[in-house]
């Protein structure tokens, strides 16, 4: 059986990007952050089979990356399931969304947010494997460039992007339109990482594709406007089994400006990070934890012991026999 489930992965050729060992911005040179491993392995889930992603972090929330298949338990509807493949996911595509907070209290950090996120795309992206987004947000959500596996659309996307700009009446005054964070998470996981185009690409050429799913979110973490409560969108993210790593950052890097429990809370319960840059050198350092943290998950597949025709949603749960351990995944799914 095993034999029978690795025929099914598809070779895929797929090159690293090529990059230089400094980037250059503003006359001061910054060192380039390392690429994934590329195995180039894509995993195609037949019929009558599922995909679960996931990561695992240990007591003092650090990805743990050297377990074996005989280290988890796959349930289903509360029902034990048989595992017919598993192994580290790195090499799985990753589809990715850089959501960057444009409201006034972010404007001075905009340039040094856009050259960070420019080397971080740089750092995961595989080109005609990976696939990367990117949006911004204030009081309302802008799809800057839509799910592409070009990088060279995205690089040229993330130039254009300008702070929000305001309407100001004769007495100079603006709207309060807010900073609607936790909408703009919500819309970034169903538009975005769970729309068509996603969809589409987990689907393509009629065969369903093991993905990986996350969110990169640059923000202070305060929220004045959102309609969605933090902690419905946290459980919308994790039926996904989308991952939200923060960047939270204020006004010039001055910490009394950035929520830090609203982030380190909302990235928690996706199985993600919250990191607090001090400087610019800093945030490319977090964007390098990133990427660490995206080469350390799993996939486990495994054929459903549902009964025969039934649908509906289906609960997911990946225990760990080491109940030191915390495992993050998607929690449920909708069968055919």
């Amino acid at each position: 059986m095993r034999l029978l489930w690795l025929g099914l992965l598809t070779l895929l050729t797929a090159a690293a990007p090529v990059l230089p060992g400094l980037a250059q911005e503003g006359g001061r040179p910054r060192s380039a952050l390392p690429t994934l491993p590329d195995a180039g392995d894509d995993i195609a889930i037949v019929a009558n089979s599922r995909g679960v992603v996931f990561s695992v972090v240990d007591e003092r929330g650090r990805i743990v990356s050297n377990l074996r298949e005989q280290d988890f338990e796959i349930y289903e509807d509360g029902r034990r399931q048989t595992v017919d493949l598993f192994r580290a996911s790195n090499d799985l595509p990753l589809m990715l969304a850089a959501l960057i907070d444009i409201s006034d209290s972010q404007a001075s950090l905009l340039p040094i947010e856009k050259r960070a996120v420019d080397v971080f795309f740089d750092a995961f992206f595989r080109p005609g494997k990976d696939y990367g987004a990117l949006l911004t947000f204030g009081g309302e959500v802008g799809l800057v460039n839509g799910l592409t596996s070009h990088l060279k659309s995205l690089k040229t996307a993330l130039g254009r992007i300008e702070r929000e700009q305001r309407f100001r009446d004769e007495d100079n005054a603006t709207p309060p339109l807010g900073t609607a964070l936790y909408d703009a998470l919500d819309i970034t996981a169903r538009e975005t990482l769970d729309g068509r185009t996603a969809r589409r690409v987990i689907n393509s050429g009629g065969t369903r594709r093991a993905i990986r799913r996350a969110i990169c979110v640059l923000t202070d973490g305060r929220d004045t406007a959102s309609q969605l409560a933090a902690e419905r969108v946290a459980a919308s993210l994790r039926r996904r089994g989308i991952i939200v790593y923060a960047l939270g950052m204020g006004d010039r890097f001055r910490f009394g400006d950035v929520d830090r429990e609203a982030l380190e809370q909302l990235c928690a319960a996706t199985g993600g990070k919250a990191f607090f840059p001090a400087d610019e050198a800093d945030l490319e350092q977090s964007f390098k934890r990133i990427v660490d943290d995206l080469s350390g998950q799993y996939i486990a597949l495994y054929r459903p012991t549902e009964p025969s025709g039934a649908a509906g949603r289906r609960p997911v749960e990946v225990r760990p026999r080491d109940r030191r351990l915390r495992v993050f995944s998607q929690t449920e799914y909708t069968s055919d």
